[in-house]
């Protein structure tokens, strides 16, 4: 597949605006620095982004699918829980070793759930992919689950003190009492 000169340029703006994301924070970035540092106008960052929030957006989707893509590079357990502590192990870590810029992005982020939601969803999906038993109570465990996934990296970001690791001991007890309740 080839790469046109069209997302040539969208890679190159949004690689620029994660640089000075993170760099200087979201707040602090203007869409100027952004088209500075890409090298193109300033109205070719509009043509590709209608706003600043819409390349936040886009880059915490790149971002995290390449997260998830290093994750499944590495054996996963069998069972949803499994599967879930294993790739937010991952993310966590991300995350976590990225925490007052993954503060900043949750803040501008969490109202943007419909954009996320095709990725949630897939990624729900993956954690129940090698089910026979194909019913509505996996959409409810893996929505449950995905509540738990968020609460944790929620609190853990709001606690300097904890780290990837605990955060994803505090996932795994969560998961532990909540499919020993269930019998899942």
């Amino acid at each position: 597949m080839t790469t046109t000169k069209k997302q040539l340029t969208r890679e190159k703006i949004l690689k620029a605006a994660w640089h000075l994301f993170r760099q200087q924070g979201y707040p602090e970035t203007s869409t100027r620095q952004i088209a500075r540092e890409a090298g193109v106008a300033d109205g070719t960052v509009f043509s590709h982004f209608p706003t600043k929030l819409d390349m936040l957006k886009a880059g915490m989707l790149t971002q995290v699918e390449l997260v998830l893509t290093k994750a499944r590079q590495e054996k996963q357990g069998g069972s949803p829980a499994q599967k879930l502590l294993h790739h937010a192990g991952f993310l966590y870590g991300f995350y976590a070793d990225n925490r007052e810029f993954s503060r900043e992005l949750f803040k501008e982020a969490i109202w943007q759930y419909d954009y996320f939601r095709p990725q949630v969803d897939d990624f729900k999906r993956l954690l129940f992919a090698d089910r026979a038993d194909q019913d509505e109570n996996n959409e409810l465990d893996a929505e449950i689950m995905m509540d738990c996934y968020f609460m944790t990296l929620l609190h853990g970001l709001n606690r300097p003190e904890t780290n990837a690791e605990q955060m994803l001991t505090e996932l795994g007890k969560k998961l532990a009492r909540l499919f020993r309740t269930t019998g899942n």
